[in-house]
């Protein structure tokens, strides 16, 4: 009685230990590593292990730790324990393993000596406890000793307290780990928030390619990339791949909106990114586990930023959150791109309306002083000769003034690069994008301000589509007069595209059209797949600029 006893103490203390083991550390493995031995000093066995479900990976399980491995499963580096399954395993996965269960044998050690792969030290069987916390599974502890063919229920029941022990731990440290994790993630957020608002590009694949640089060196996201909502669907604008940012050049490979709309689905139903597909993602990207998370200015879905790593392990549901979080400064270092383009054009407009006051203040004086002296030499005529001279001269001296005061302030008005007419503006705009332009003027005439402003901005946009879609970098742009209107035709031979694609026209055409009509015309394209893309403007001419129809 009194042996009986003494183990009952020795047992307790046993449990002592195991449970100030348990609550002592945060490091999983060093806990596993710890509690193994008591175990199996408690238990009297000789060998155990520990299977671990992988969170990113759903029902597969590694094995975490182990003591006292025969040879027959620690060679090769332990490789006869990676993978593969068993019977504690399926009955693990298919929910029959509740409570600490015998095994009749062990499928592992079974094979071992059907390959003869090694001395398996005596194990033959082993008793499997599951390890959980309330009801949520976190792995399997195995058991088990030379010649041991079965466990008493007393044993079971005590390597289930036990069990459960280390279920509450492995909780605790995990979510202790996310929460780390999470506190040092979205602290680097905040400084990529930082850098993101001192982006001042002005182009979309620039303001792209600083996103993906600075989510990827800040996050350790081994892959980012940032694809843009245009007229076909969606178009990679960058990405980061280990260390490397990418801008593709024109006519890169895009994608169908189903990448966009499962995103969506997802987002409005766990309010968190959406897992990757990989088949959605270009052919051979190197992304195993990841997220992708529209981006949505104003309420409107613009693209999608996807992050992932080329491991399995390297990408959790902290990351997917973090992502979250990115997307919205992304959106907004687009959105400030916009407001600080609306800025310089408000400058413009303002630098505009000082030039007006100056000639009103300059010119029109000289003017008005002009008119005066005109009627003075009127006057003068009937008088002195003398007079005439003098007023004469004066009138010239004012008229050459006045002119070359308007002839300034005419160059600061128009916009940069109509210094020497339209076709010439957008022919030198076209080379420096990359794009040849062929010009066709016919009768070339003066146009009014307002159409000529017009059709310079919309010639740009149909230019900046050539080089986004078009995948040439050749255009021609027509410019004629028909029925009191003016008519511009920007033409490529590029891929071209289909006129009811669902999507319209997307942005940059929508932009165009918006233009035309606010100068009292329209604006339409014709494109075919593999034919090329038409993009066709009339803008109306006032009666007076009409000549001879």
């Amino acid at each position: 009685m009194e042996m009986r006893d003494d183990a009952r103490v020795r047992e307790a203390e046993l449990l002592r230990d195991i449970a100030e083991t348990i609550n002592g550390t945060y490091d999983m493995t060093q806990m596993l590593d710890a509690v193994l031995d008591k175990v199996l000093e408690l238990t009297g066995l000789t060998t155990g292990w520990v299977f671990l479900v992988e969170p990113r990976k759903t029902g597969e399980l590694r094995c975490a730790a182990d003591v006292g491995l025969p040879p027959a499963l620690a060679r090769d580096g332990k490789q006869p324990m990676r993978g593969g399954t068993c019977w504690c395993v399926d009955r693990f996965r298919d929910g029959r393993l509740r409570r600490a269960a015998n095994i009749l044998n062990c499928k592992r050690i079974e094979d071992a000596i059907l390959h003869k792969r090694g001395d398996t030290g005596g194990l033959t069987h082993h008793a499997s406890i599951p390890l959980r916390s309330g009801d949520d599974l976190f792995g399997i502890l195995n058991v088990g000793a030379s010649g041991k063919t079965a466990f008493s229920d007393e044993e079971l029941s005590l390597l289930q307290s036990v069990a459960l022990q280390i279920g509450t731990a492995s909780h605790r440290i995990r979510l202790y780990g996310e929460e780390r994790k999470r506190a040092a993630m979205f602290e680097r957020l905040g400084a990529v928030a930082s850098e993101l608002r001192a982006v001042v590009e002005p182009k979309p694949e620039r303001i792209a390619a600083s996103i993906v640089r600075v989510s990827g060196e800040t996050f350790g996201w081994s892959n980012v990339s940032l694809w843009m909502r245009e007229s076909q669907g969606l178009f990679l604008h960058a990405s980061y791949d280990s260390g490397e940012v990418r801008v593709p050049s024109c006519g890169s490979p895009g994608h169908s909106c189903a990448l966009l709309d499962e995103v969506l689905e997802t987002l409005e139903t766990k309010r968190l990114a959406a897992p990757v597909d990989p088949g959605l993602l270009p052919s051979g990207a190197p992304i195993r586990a990841g997220a992708a998370v529209p981006l949505l200015l104003q309420g409107r879905p613009i693209g999608v930023l996807v992050a992932g790593s080329s491991t399995e392990t390297a990408f959790d549901g902290v990351d997917a959150e973090v992502l979250s979080a990115l997307s919205a400064h992304a959106a907004l270092t687009y959105e400030n791109a916009r407001l600080q383009e609306q800025g310089k054009t408000l400058a413009r407009w303002e630098e505009r309306n000082r030039i007006a006051r100056d000639l009103h203040d300059s010119v029109s004086q000289m003017l008005f002083s002009l008119q005066l002296h005109a009627k003075g030499l009127e006057a003068a005529l009937a008088e002195s000769p003398a007079g005439v001279r003098r007023a004469a001269t004066e009138i010239g001296r004012l008229s050459r003034e006045a002119l070359a005061e308007m002839r300034g302030m005419i160059r600061q008005l128009r916009p940069a690069g109509l210094e020497e007419g339209l076709l010439t503006g957008l022919t030198r705009y076209g080379a420096s994008i990359g794009v040849t332009v062929a010009c066709d003027a016919g009768a070339l005439r003066q146009l009014p301000e307002r159409v000529e402003l017009a059709l310079w901005r919309i010639g740009q946009e149909a230019l900046n589509n050539v080089v986004k879609h078009a995948g040439v970098d050749r255009a021609s742009i027509a410019l004629a007069f028909e029925s009191g209107a003016v008519v511009m035709t920007v033409s490529d031979r590029g891929n071209g595209f289909r006129n009811d694609d669902a999507d319209g026209y997307g942005f940059g055409m929508t932009t165009m059209r918006e233009r035309a009509e606010s100068a009292g015309g329209a604006a339409s394209v014709d494109s075919r797949p593999g034919y090329g893309t038409d993009v066709r403007v009339r803008l109306p001419l006032p009666a007076a600029e009409r000549g001879g129809e």
